[in-house]
């Protein structure tokens, strides 16, 4: 679940392609030498309809907590998702035709797609944009260009790259939350109970922020969590989770 920040082979010099993030098949940076003929259309959500979960940022969590299931993954370093179905590769916000769910939430992650931001080397502050070439939006055809006709960044691509760094940028905020709730062991392995036309469901595999460790934290912890906001960030989560059941009756939020 975590993001990929290196740059694929073959750009600007690096050695090895990165483990790709979830729902990309491939990176390439975009220049207007390769990519001066693609365009971006709107193609719906089908590409993630086998996504079971999302990633989501902190700062999603007060909007996507109405609609959307908010867990963190078991493995560290416990980056949150929206669940969107609790059976692997079915995603119960997206219908037959690629639609998200009307008055549902759709993160930042998703609407990002098909871009991406890499570091240009390992050790570099560098970022580049890139762009999986195969996703449904990119056409050669129709939608609006990404480039101008002297190869200038077009207005689409201009606006795609502010919005990919701000969801960067927000994933970094978030892994640093993630990563002082783990120190203040608020995080831990979670199970969700309840019963389903009379008999008993349990849903487990998730962490979640620990009510009892959460209301003993003693008071200087807890004004740092209030400090960074991130106390509401908490109780979003913890309010989310009741939607489980709803997402186990096939009801998407």
């Amino acid at each position: 679940m975590s993001e990929s920040s290196t740059a694929p082979a073959g750009m600007n010099g690096a050695a090895t392609a990165p483990t790709l993030p979830p729902l990309y098949r491939q990176l390439e940076g975009l220049t207007a030498e390769r990519h001066s003929a693609l365009r971006l259309r709107d193609a719906g959500y089908g590409f993630a309809a086998a996504a079971s979960a999302v990633p989501l940022a902190a700062e999603e969590f007060a909007i996507a907590a109405r609609s959307l299931a908010i867990v963190f993954a078991a493995q560290a370093p416990h980056m949150p998702v929206a669940l969107t179905g609790l059976a692997a590769g079915t995603n119960l916000f997206v219908d037959s035709g690629g639609a998200w769910k009307i008055g549902a939430y759709v993160p930042a992650y998703l609407r990002r797609y098909p871009f991406f931001l890499l570091r240009v080397t390992q050790d570099s502050d560098e970022l580049a944009l890139c762009i999986d070439p195969g996703a449904p939006q990119v056409s050669d055809s129709a939608g609006e260009p990404l480039f101008t006709a002297d190869g200038k960044p077009a207005p689409q691509l201009e606006r795609a790259f502010a919005f990919t760094k701000s969801v960067e940028e927000a994933m970094l905020r978030t892994r640093t939350m993630t990563q002082r709730l783990a120190e203040l062991g608020l995080l831990k392995s979670s199970v969700v109970q309840f019963e389903q036309h009379g008999h008993p469901v349990r849903i487990d595999g998730f962490f979640a922020v620990d009510r009892p460790a959460l209301a003993a934290l003693p008071p200087e912890q807890l004004a740092e969590l209030r400090d960074h906001g991130w106390l509401e960030v908490i109780y979003a989560h913890l309010l989310s989770i009741g939607g489980i059941p709803d997402l186990a009756r096939g009801i998407g939020g």
